[in-house]
Formats: C-alpha cells, structure tokens, sequence
C-alpha cells in the first residue's frame, strides 16, 4: 500500500485546527515535530490515501486552509510506501497512562518504570501494535472514553461479569484493553476497515484477551446488545449512527462517544439532545467526549 505525505509548516497556535480539519478529509494520524530554534513554528505531517495523487491532495489540503484562514509557511507532498509510513511516525509513539494503573506500550518500544512518576507497584503494562491504524491511547478522546468507561461500569445494574461492552470503530481496540482491564469480560469490537479489524484482533491476542472482531458495519453485521458502547469516531459517523444506536444498547445502558472537536460541536449536539440524555461530558483542549443514557 502506498501513502501520499504531505509536510506543512504553521504555527503552533492553529494545530488543533488543523487536526480537525485532516480528521474531515481523511483520518490516517499525522505528526506534529517542533522547528528547531523557532518554537512558535510546526511541521505537521499527514498521511493520505493514494486514490488521490500528490497533486489532487495537496491542493485538497491547500483549499481546505485557505477556507479556514489558515495561513502556512511551506507545503511539501512525495510518496511513500508502508514501511516508509510506519517507520515515518513509529518513533513518536511513547508508553502512555491510559488508565491510573494501565500503561500501553507501543509493540517497538519499551516501558521502564523508573522513569515513570505515576508507576505503582499495581500498574499493568498492555502491548500495542498500530501498523496499519492509530490509536496508541495518546490522544485526549481515547483517555477520556477510558475515564468515562471505568467511571459509568458500576452504575449499570448489570453485575459487571455479565456486561458486554460493544466498541464500534474499534480500530487497533485500544478500549477494549483498558474494558478488559477494567473487569468486563464480554467484549465485541467492530470496524469497517478489514485491517482495522485484524490489527485489533492481534492486539487483543498478543495480550491474553478474548474479544469477538467483526469486520463490518454496525446495522448489518453486530445483531446483540451491549451494556456499555464506545464510540470515538468522528462528527460524520456519529451524525449517522446516534439515532439508531439505541437498539443496539440496553435498556440500563450507557452510550460514551467522542471525536467531537470545538468547531463541529454545535453541529453534533442536535443528534445528541434528540436521541438521548447527557450523563457527563468531558472537554480536554479542542475535544468532547460524553457518557449518553
């Protein structure tokens, strides 16, 4: 599989902007590194599918700025194939606290706790791959559905041996390690994406959990219910799936969404407040994340 890099120049100031702006037109991660000896300066760098060349993308990219007033130094585009992208932003990805005592380590790296200033005695460390999707636990909206899980699994009447916990978008199925840790035993995580589904798989596998994978979509494909659902995605899937999810959930249940970011938040909240109640949300920089009832 080949990837079209883009490198972009900017200020510091506008890269969560900018992050929701590449979550809009393909999200695939992007690096952020800081210029040296001017730290008001970013290059960031996203990668694109190549159904689109250089050309089409990074005027795509260029348009999309542009529109947001976003003004940038530089623009740089060329192609890479797998092992250039994985090695690109591999070394970026650290050990990371998901939980208070659940560190994910990047497969690559390793976790020396006498480094670490919150180590305990009780901490697990869980091994995480992401040679095809991301999802290392380092972004805020995947803590904080984290936090938001641990917080609500003992306020469903459901005696916790007897939850499932559905994660839709499961990508590398990062929460549903953190829902493994937590004690729930009955675990369902689903992805359009047949890579995302088998790098999930593995993941689940190289840490000792039983997780059924499914490739597909939600209506067709995942025919129980859940106790507890996760859904970090973006603004676009959670528009079409708010309404209809509610099937798929007990009647005891809660519902913890995110990739909601500041600019796109008055667009979702009508899908939110139509179809169900606000237990709680949590907002960490440009990014909402909520437990529904």
């Amino acid at each position: 599989m080949r990837w079209i890099e883009i490198s972009i120049t900017v200020e510091v100031a506008v890269i969560d902007e900018m992050a929701a702006i590449f979550n809009d037109i393909e999200s695939n991660g992007y690096i952020e590194e800081t210029i040296e000896n001017n730290p008001n300066l970013s290059r960031v760098t996203i990668y694109l599918g190549a159904h689109k060349d250089e050309v089409e993308w990074t005027q795509i990219i260029a348009t999309a700025l542009k529109d947001a007033n976003i003004f940038y130094e530089d623009m740089v585009s060329k192609t890479v194939d797998d092992e250039q992208w994985f090695h690109s932003w591999q070394q970026y990805i650290m050990p990371t606290r998901l939980l208070p005592d659940l560190v994910i380590c990047p497969a690559w790296q390793s976790y020396e706790p006498s480094t670490d200033p919150l180590a305990t005695e009780q901490d697990v460390v869980m091994t995480m791959d992401t040679k095809l999707s991301f999802g290392t636990g380092d972004h805020e909206t995947t803590r904080n559905c984290a936090a938001l899980l641990g917080k609500y699994l003992h306020t469903i009447a459901t005696p916790i041996t007897e939850q499932v916990c559905l994660d839709i978008g499961t990508g590398t199925g990062i929460l549903l390690l953190a829902a493994h840790h937590l004690g729930i035993p009955n675990l369902v995580g689903i992805d359009l994406e047949e890579a995302a589904a088998l790098q999930a798989k593995e993941n689940c596998t190289t840490n000792g959990i039983e997780a059924t994978i499914i490739h597909g979509n939600l209506s067709d494909d995942f025919h129980g219910k859940a106790h507890l659902i996760l859904a970090n995605l973006t603004v676009d899937p959670l528009k079409i799936l708010l309404p209809m999810i509610r099937e798929k959930l007990h009647d005891n249940g809660i519902l913890i969404i995110s990739g909601i970011v500041d600019d796109r938040y008055d667009e979702i909240m009508p899908y939110i407040t139509n179809h169900w109640t606000i237990i709680e949300e949590l907002v960490e920089g440009p990014w909402h994340t909520f437990a529904l009832a």
